[in-house]
């Protein structure tokens, strides 16, 4: 967090017990529901589009995102304190931050390879191949890599050991730590403007185009994937957005109390960053019968119920072709 107010303690008990507590949580359904994701693609999937290209790799991205997780929960879990290092912190929030922007890069790419295919079919860019794909997927992965170091390199760190920067790395200098806000911001708002507008775009031309009965319900799940995808961007990354905001209003206040709401509801909201990698799966049941298929098989056997025999296997069609 970029306020820093030594004399005054923003440590809450009940607070870092629900954050350690949403962590822990977002880790589990994270690695469960993306390890189920993962399988599918290699399993269940006869054919791959670009679409499916820029999904898997979101999955990966959640994947990685889920693994840094059990750290930071027990960081929170234990009262702030970080008993791993400086070395061990920078890593862990390197691959924190870049595998959250990854994420957020793909989530942006789905929509706008849909968007493109659905309302200008034409354009000489929806025929892109599959190495094609892959290769775009590398760039962003290259991107995302090259502008996390910074979180790494120059994230701030105290003479105590037992401290960690946790989701919010601090700058060394001003000028590094604007830098660093600058990126968080457009790392966050400019895909959810993207993410807007493409959906609204696909939602508006689907309706002109289907307007036959039998092909209602294909306009409502796409509604739906679109709400949901809204929902969990903003759920989980406007929040943050927000205090960010309200962190820089009141960095100059001297009240304890304000200093540490603004402190708790930053801890808070820098938690919810990181729960799209448990709620992706979401996305990937309304993209594909054979994700949803694949999770009620999981849902059946931890339930205790046998196995359904002679399930059909799905080819990639998502509900957008």
């Amino acid at each position: 967090m970029p306020m820093e107010h030594t004399n005054c303690s923003a440590a809450s008990t009940v607070v870092e017990t629900a954050i350690g507590t949403m962590l822990t949580l977002e880790c589990i359904l994270g690695l469960m529901g993306n390890a189920v994701a993962l399988w599918t693609f290699f399993y269940r999937l006869k054919v791959w589009k670009p679409y499916a290209v820029y999904l898997f790799n979101l999955v990966v991205a959640d994947l990685l995102l889920a693994t840094s997780l059990p750290f930071f929960a027990a960081f929170y879990l234990n009262g702030k304190t970080w008993k791993l290092g400086h070395t061990p912190c920078r890593v862990l929030l390197c691959l924190l931050t870049c595998s959250r922007g990854v994420g957020v890069a793909f989530l942006t790419t789905v929509a706008l390879d849909r968007y493109l295919r659905v309302v200008h079919p034409r354009l000489r860019v929806n025929s892109l191949s599959l190495r094609a794909a892959w290769g775009i997927s590398s760039l962003i992965w290259l991107l995302m890599v090259v502008l996390t170091p910074q979180n790494l390199l120059t994230c701030k760190t105290t003479q105590n050991s037992t401290e960690c920067p946790s989701f919010y790395p601090i700058g060394e200098t001003e000028v590094s730590a604007t830098c660093q806000e600058v990126l968080f911001f457009l790392q966050v708002l400019l895909p959810f403007v993207l993410i807007s507008f493409c959906n609204g775009g696909l939602i508006r031309t689907l309706q002109k185009r289907l307007r036959e009965s039998d092909k209602q319900p294909r306009i409502r799940r796409t509604r739906v994937l679109v709400a949901v995808v809204l929902l969990l961007f903003g759920l989980c990354f406007l929040p943050s957005v927000l205090t960010r905001v309200l962190v820089h209003i009141f960095q100059e206040f001297e009240s304890c109390s304000v200093q540490q709401a603004i402190v708790q509801a930053s801890d808070i909201a820098g938690s919810l960053t990181c729960l799209h990698s448990a709620l992706s799966p979401v996305i990937y049941c309304f993209s594909n019968p054979a994700f949803t298929h694949s999770y009620r098989k999981v849902f059946r056997s931890l339930r205790g119920r046998r196995k359904a025999a002679g399930s059909p296997s799905s080819n990639l069609r998502d509900c957008y072709s």
